[in-house]
């Protein structure tokens, strides 16, 4: 048995005492549905992960005040319509041993005028989309204090455990510390003094109305990073304001994330697959060396092996994760009773989690469809009457079919035709920068072998065959095709001409076709099927030129901007000496060793052409229990979300 006994031990916060050092960071996931409060569905993901052992649950930023507005945040503690629910959401998460935490938060000059109002901000530098705010005034300020102070009150009332300022990125209190968007000229701006005095005031206002029975923390960024600038919040002036906080017994505790709108990657408040572990390991042991209250870190922490490393190293004092809990609600339950190995691993993917919500959807997870449809999917209960079950296919769907039906005691065996499992995410897992797809592939492969559902490699199944098995899902994927060339020219339904005969880049990455020389891909399908190619191919030596030609403003552009993982992908891109990307171009017909675009002009020549231009759904018999992209090619979250409402219904 393995053990972790700094992470499994007790500390305080102030008046409340955690259970354990794991809690989960507050974070939007859109399941409001637009009720004020706390919907039965956000109701229902919050207590399962207190109920999967999270020391504190953080509930998503909540605004205080009508001058801040946002399409998913429905915790709006302006008003005392909240309190019901926030009161009943913090009893039953008290019930499984666990801590309420919500955030204070005005969203300053990230709000969009768009929205119905004017942003209000220190001083008038625009957000990154270039839209201007109000310089808010020295009354607004006084009107934001009590209203930080009556929003702190609700929660009291409400029988919250601990309430946290939100001073983290560039919203409006992380605005008011930098002195790069804090020009102001009068006793909120200039000085350090001066600028953390908005942050000072409403502490004190705060402390004054809620006493000490509901404890009181701060979230804050390590740095903003704002590439270029000669001045800037940084390390030193993050960790001199939270000591002078903690110093003047105005806060229990502090949560430390990193960036800001203009940060690069490396300091991006949500990291992604390819960037480090641990993401504030030095930062947070600096923090932790100035501040007398507990620190708690995040940024991409996973396994328990990590977060035990952070607290006994020093790092910080307590790990936050947010994206860890979405994958997986039992990650405590599972360390205490001796299944790390059945704990199921966060990819950083940001498909389903941050990308829905950065849509307007409900946040879910590729890996745990069932993340944020808890009120509706539930625990996976026994069949009353267990079946002998065929899954066709061993890719995502086939997996999360499998894994469901087991679980439920039916007896599965799952066909597979080639010598592997796991489809198209085998290939994306063995890409560069992707390999933290492999643990994903590798538990849910291990899951299915503890449940003893059958393997039977090497066996492709006919449409026409006859299984003998009470059920039968189909879960057969797809393969190459023409579909992504039908969004911007739905009149070529044979495909580009002359390409009729050329490998795809799902062929190259199976390695069923080797390629040398002077290489083109024609690109019409965009994100990581087209960037796992270019990265591939850019390690083969035998391959002296890539060219893409794409039909994207910039390559991955579409499907990589809202999983935040574009600026990363850019910035190796273009490190890619032999490489050449050219956007913005329609390819009308190859001939011969050349390209000719719509407009006529050609380009060659090439020793090869590779097609990345969608995938077709393969067949499966007219009217059967099918999952997956044979229905439709529509990615990982589809497939496993398919499967996992499909074998809950056998």
């Amino acid at each position: 048995m393995k053990h972790f006994p700094n992470l499994l031990s007790e500390i305080k916060l102030g008046p409340i005492t955690l259970n354990n050092r794991a809690v989960m960071s507050g974070h939007g996931m859109a399941l409001g549905g637009g009720e004020i409060g706390i919907s039965d569905r956000f109701h229902q993901y919050l207590l399962a992960r207190a109920k999967g052992g999270a020391a504190m649950i953080g509930s998503e930023s909540a605004p205080v005040h009508q001058s801040t507005v946002s399409r998913s945040l429905g915790i709006r503690l302006y008003t005392d319509e909240v309190i019901s629910s926030l009161r009943y959401t913090a009893n039953e998460i008290r019930r499984e041993g666990s801590r309420l935490a919500i955030t204070l938060w005005h969203g300053g000059h990230k709000d969009s005028f768009i929205r119905g109002s004017y942003a209000l901000a220190p001083s008038p530098i625009p957000n990154k989309m270039g839209e201007v705010p109000k310089q808010i005034t020295k009354s607004e300020i006084k009107e934001l204090v009590k209203a930080y102070a009556e929003a702190a009150l609700r929660c009291k009332k409400a029988e919250l455990d601990a309430i946290e300022i939100q001073t983290s990125t560039d919203y409006l209190l992380g605005s008011f510390l930098s002195p790069v968007l804090n020009r102001r000229t009068d006793e909120y701006g200039g000085s350090f003094q001066n600028r953390v005095r908005f942050v000072v005031e409403i502490l004190e206002t705060i402390r004054e109305k809620v006493g000490s029975n509901i404890a009181v923390g701060i979230r804050t960024s390590a740095r903003h990073d704002i590439p270029g600038s000669p001045i800037d919040y940084g390390l030193e002036e993050s960790i001199a304001s939270m000591k002078l906080l903690s110093d003047n017994g105005l806060i229990d505790y502090v949560s430390v994330m990193t960036g800001s709108g203009w940060a690069p990657p490396s300091s991006s408040s949500i990291p992604h697959m390819s960037q480090p572990r641990i993401q504030l390991k030095e930062e947070g042991k600096k923090f932790k060396e100035a501040i007398r209250v507990p620190v708690i870190i995040a940024g991409r922490i996973r396994s328990p092996e990590e977060a035990e490393n952070v607290i006994s190293d020093g790092i910080a004092d307590i790990v936050a994760m947010a994206r860890t809990w979405i994958a997986e609600p039992d990650w405590i339950a599972k360390i205490k009773n001796d299944q790390c190995d059945q704990i199921r691993p966060c990819m950083s993917c940001n498909q389903a989690c941050v990308g829905f919500v950065f849509r307007g959807l409900p946040g879910s997870c590729v890996i745990n469809p069932t993340a944020g449809k808890e009120s509706t999917m539930g625990e996976v209960e026994r069949s009353p009457s267990p079946k002998r079950v065929a899954v066709i296919g061993g890719g995502p769907s086939g997996l999360e079919a499998a894994r469901i039906l087991a679980l439920r005691g039916h007896q599965v065996t799952l066909f597979e035709k080639n010598n592997r499992l796991g489809g198209q995410l085998f290939l994306a897992a063995n890409a560069p920068y992707r390999d933290e797809m492999i643990p994903a592939l590798k538990w849910w492969i291990d899951e299915i072998s503890r449940l003893q559902v059958k393997v039977l490699f090497n066996s492709k199944i006919e449409l026409n065959s006859d299984l003998d098995y009470d059920e039968v899902i189909w879960a057969v994927g797809s393969s190459p095709g023409n579909t992504a060339i039908w969004k911007l020219r739905p009149y070529l339904f044979n495909g580009i001409e002359g390409t009729e005969t050329l490998p795809s880049g799902r062929d190259i990455l199976e390695q069923k076709i080797k390629v040398e020389g002077d290489v083109l891909i024609i690109d019409e399908e965009g994100g990581w099927p087209t960037i796992s190619l270019v990265e591939t191919l850019a390690n083969d030596k035998l391959i002296t030129k890539l060219t893409v030609v794409t039909s994207e403003r910039s390559l991955g552009e579409s499907s990589l901007t809202l999983s935040w993982e574009h600026a990363s992908v850019l910035d190796r891109l273009n490190s890619i000496n032999k490489l050449e990307i050219i956007p913005n171009k329609l390819v009308k017909k190859v001939e011969e060793d050349f390209v000719i675009f719509e407009d006529d002009s050609s380009l060659g020549s090439f020793s090869q052409f590779i097609l990345n231009t969608g995938t077709v759904a393969n067949s499966f018999p007219e009217d059967a229990n099918a999952v997956g992209d044979c229905i439709a090619p529509r990615g990982l979250w589809a497939s496993t979300n398919d499967a996992a409402k499909l074998a809950r219904s056998i």
